[in-house]
């Protein structure tokens, strides 16, 4: 039993101790602790993760129920489902058409950023072939591991 009450505590994702408070404090005095820098990078992650793109669910028209969501295959799309029972995400993959991303009944897309790398395409290129345009962006940080990612609300043209 003492050997899980640690564990319990430290867990990232459900913190019972005030990390972020603690670790940020603790990184103010060493500030060329990596440790220290990484472990409140991924508290400061943890924190958001039960809904990790509420920032980019905010730059998207209230009115809108139905949301495009094209982002990697482990990016979690639960953040456009809220308000739930108001709103749904259908996911698009690159490849999609215009028409059938319309036949979908999606005016406006979530795309990753990161999503663009790793299938070898710019955001610019998916615009022009779909006829979409940018309304907003912003930058988070869902994993660690890949630090800040850009996040495009896009919105196709009629």
């Amino acid at each position: 039993m003492l050997i899980a009450f640690p564990v319990l505590i430290l867990t990232p994702g459900r913190s019972l101790w005030p990390a972020k408070t603690s670790l940020a404090k603790l990184h103010a005095a060493r500030p060329a602790s990596h440790g220290l820098e990484r472990a409140l990078d991924v508290y400061k992650v943890y924190s958001i993760r039960s809904d990790p793109l509420a920032q980019v669910r905010e730059l998207l028209p209230e009115k809108i129920s139905v949301v495009g969501f094209m982002a990697a295959e482990d990016d979690i799309d639960i953040s456009m489902w809220r308000p739930f029972g108001g709103r749904i995400a259908k996911h698009v993959l690159v490849t999609d058409s215009a028409d059938q991303i319309r036949q979908r009944g999606i005016d406006y897309i979530v795309v990753g950023g990161l999503n663009l790398k790793l299938r070898g395409a710019s955001l610019e290129d998916w615009l022009h072939r779909t006829g979409a345009q940018v309304v907003a962006r912003t930058t988070v940080t869902v994993k660690v591991a890949e630090g800040p990612q850009p996040w495009y609300i896009v919105r196709l043209k009629d």
